[in-house]
């Protein structure tokens, strides 16, 4: 028989936690009262953290407009992806604002107390493509338009992989921006807005702890969506 430090090291995990699932069942008695009310959204904002610590009435009081927050804390592509049309496309909203992506860099850094090795960069990268490609065709199928947004610039020194994640955001933005082209969305660059022009660098005091936005940052935020959506003739 093995001594116990061998079946241990047999054992293994036996699942992960999923982000997606602490908000479950509050979306679903909030979806449920929406769609038995038949209230239609005119803006739906769906993503991780960044999106569900954002007090979207504090920045946004267009008169009769009805706004949803769809984000959930530490939501990643996958499960975004998986969650789309529960969240996002049963409730018919006019218009999906969608940022999403910064939490897939995780798996670049692994986990060294759990033993688990980074997931190679390119995977990573393609493994949210294909989830993003695939949210735009479902909305695509819909009579909601999706309005993809950029991720924000980043600084987490206590990172061991932040280059490798500034070099993912950077990446997966470019590819952002690009597919919105191709798929004639509207593309939200916070960014840009976000970063000290031609650098990689964080604007000084619009985050709370060098990922979330504080304050300013949603107030930055703010601006470029409204201003970008303005272009469109779309008012929030």
């Amino acid at each position: 028989m093995p001594g116990n430090s061998d079946a241990y090291q047999k054992l293994g995990y036996f699942s992960e936690t999923v982000a997606a699932d602490r908000k479950r069942k509050e979306y679903d008695i909030k979806n449920h009262s929406i769609v038995r009310t038949g209230r239609r959204p005119d803006f739906l904002f769906i993503g991780d953290s960044i999106t569900q610590y954002w007090e979207l009435t504090a920045y946004f009081d267009e008169p009769g407009q009805l706004l949803i927050n769809r984000g959930i804390e530490g939501d990643t592509t996958t499960y975004l992806n998986k969650r789309f049309f529960v969240d996002a496309l049963q409730l018919n909203p006019r218009y999906c604002i969608m940022g999403i992506g910064v939490n897939d860099t995780i798996d670049l850094e692994g986990d060294y107390w759990k033993l688990i090795p980074p997931r190679p960069y390119n995977e990573v990268l393609c493994n949210a493509q294909t989830n993003i490609k695939e949210i735009i065709r479902k909305a695509k199928d819909s009579s909601t338009t999706l309005i993809l947004a950029s991720l924000l610039p980043i600084c987490i020194k206590v990172s061991l992989h932040e280059a490798d994640r500034k070099r993912f955001i950077h990446d997966l933005n470019q590819w952002l921006e690009e597919t919105a082209k191709k798929e004639d969305l509207i593309f939200l660059d916070y960014y840009s807005a976000a970063s000290y022009p031609g650098t990689d660098r964080l604007l000084d005091g619009i985050t709370y702890d060098g990922l979330h936005p504080n304050a300013n940052g949603y107030s930055l935020m703010s601006s470029v969506l409204k201003n970008t959506l303005k272009q469109h003739h779309i008012l929030i």
